[in-house]
Formats: structure tokens, C-alpha cells, sequence
């Protein structure tokens, strides 16, 4: 596999990645908060807790995936840069 190739299924992987934290925090805070009430109300605080690091894990895993994505496009610029 070429560089060119390997940009471009890299930048599809990523975008695929992207995608899916993107839907799985949605879920997170539009449908899933309630969860975290529940435990709360329950006196779960064990479940409230592993609820809150769900969430950390999400909003972590969107920084490592935005931070590959703009490697990828700084390596992308680099290789269409003329070779002088």
C-alpha cells in the first residue's frame, strides 16, 4: 500500500470513528442521562459514578479521535507539498 492509499483509507477509518463516538455521546446526553438521576435517586452512587466515567471515556475518546484527524490532515498537506 502507497502513502496516498494509506491517507486515504486512514482518513475514512477515522471519519468512521468520529461517527460513531459522535452518536454514542449523543446517546449519552440526550437519552441516557436520566440513568445517572435513577442511580442518584436509588442511593447507587456506585452506578452514578461508573456512569460519569462512561462519559469521561466518550468525551476522551472525541479528543484522540479529533487530534488523529488533524495529524492525518497536516500529514495529508505535507505529502501533496512539492519535494524541492
Amino acid at each position: 500500500m502507497n502513502m496516498n492509499e494509506y491517507l486515504w483509507k486512514s482518513s475514512d477509518a477515522a471519519a468512521e470513528m468520529r461517527l460513531l463516538v459522535e452518536g454514542a455521546i449523543a446517546l449519552y446526553e440526550e437519552d441516557a442521562m436520566s440513568l445517572q438521576s435513577l442511580a442518584r435517586d436509588n442511593q447507587q452512587p456506585e452506578a452514578a459514578t461508573a456512569f460519569d466515567t462512561i462519559g469521561t471515556a466518550l468525551y476522551e475518546l472525541r479528543r484522540h479521535i479529533e487530534a488523529l484527524e488533524n495529524e492525518h490532515r497536516l500529514e495529508d498537506l505535507r505529502q501533496r507539498k512539492p519535494k524541492e
